[in-house]
């Protein structure tokens, strides 16, 4: 659970996760259960899918649709070119969202209003969080700019909850949380759904969860299918996407699109090895556990690739590039 930073009792709460995957919602999931026991009366502003994650995790709040970014990915151009290459589009998303906001709030009464990661989810008439492990964007070009752009929105918040440890040797995100010119920042601890638990006897050699958007998502599902096809691990996939068809499985393996957080805690513990992303949202799940994994970044994320590097040096994490994923890579982490 986090360190909540603020005492927030008896307010009216809109609470607005980014749409990139469901690692924002599945964050804010512990967040918005102790703001609930504090009283509070919260409204979730987000996608039908986000919504549909959220009603097996929590209940006792409101939904309201909000639009998603909808950003489109690419197999081939990294995904930093393919996001400079759609910034009108975000900032024209970024502008649309604080109108939506502030018509809302014309109809509806809120105290606060909580962003994660949406940067124009906010109001100048209502105290408004901003919240981020990215004060400190790793880009591969432009980097001074997008920092700049990405502290002129932060600041138009009242603070930035950053979900980590103020303790530098603590620290789950290394330098991305580096607070640099950013002001109002307040470190609220891990988040996470899950907690470290008693080892059960295994049931599966390796759980695999994937997370994040198309097309990486599904190339990495393939890729792990085919890598681990011929061998005589039982393999317990998570696929982290709702009524999607998959490919003919082989027999080794056992799927779930969307596993809820009393699931995937119970796969943890009945799981001898985990591969994952190295987003997050998925790290902080680890962190809560105690658990090491196989961490294979998306290709062209500076933000994951930097996280996997950091992971594997501070947390003895291993860490692959997806196009090296083989037979022989997995089988070589297997016997690890």
């Amino acid at each position: 659970m986090p360190i909540f930073p603020i005492n927030l009792y008896n307010k009216k709460i809109i609470l607005a996760p980014l749409d990139w995957g469901l690692g924002h919602a599945a964050r804010c999931v512990p967040l918005i259960k102790q703001l609930q026991k504090q009283q509070n009366s919260l409204v979730i502003a987000c996608t039908s899918q986000q919504q549909q994650f959220l009603e097996q995790e929590i209940s006792g709040v409101e939904f309201v649709f909000l639009f998603g970014y909808n950003m489109r990915y690419t197999k081939v151009l990294p995904l930093w070119m393919k996001i400079l290459m759609q910034l009108p589009k975000l900032f024209a998303v970024v502008r649309k969202e604080n109108e939506w906001l502030a018509t809302y709030l014309k109809n509806n009464k809120a105290d606060i209003v909580i962003s994660d990661n949406r940067f124009g989810f906010y109001n100048k008439n209502v105290e408004s969080v901003f919240i981020t492990h990215q004060l400190n964007v790793q880009a591969p070009f432009f980097g001074k700019i997008i920092n700049r752009i990405n502290s002129s929105f932060i600041e138009k918040y009242n603070a930035c909850w950053v979900p980590d440890y103020a303790e530098e040797e603590k620290r789950l995100s290394g330098i991305l949380s580096t607070k640099k010119s950013v002001k109002n920042v307040i470190f609220i601890g891990h988040l996470s759904r899950f907690e470290k638990k008693e080892v059960r006897q295994k049931k599966y050699d390796v759980l695999i969860l994937l997370s994040g958007p198309k097309p990486q998502r599904t190339l990495l599902e393939k890729k792990l299918i085919s890598a681990f096809a011929t061998t005589n691990y039982k393999i317990v996939l998570v696929r982290g996407c709702f009524n999607e068809k998959t490919q003919k499985l082989p027999s080794n393996f056992y799927t779930i699109n969307v596993a809820s957080s009393q699931q995937l805690q119970e796969l943890f513990n009945e799981s001898g090895k985990i591969i994952c992303r190295s987003g997050y949202s998925t790290l902080m799940d680890l962190n809560a556990m105690g658990l090491k994994a196989l961490l294979i970044p998306t290709p062209g994320q500076s933000e994951q690739e930097y996280l996997a590097t950091y992971w594997q040096e501070k947390f003895a994490c291993t860490c692959l590039e997806q196009k090296n994923i083989s037979e022989k890579s997995v089988k070589k982490f297997m016997l690890s």
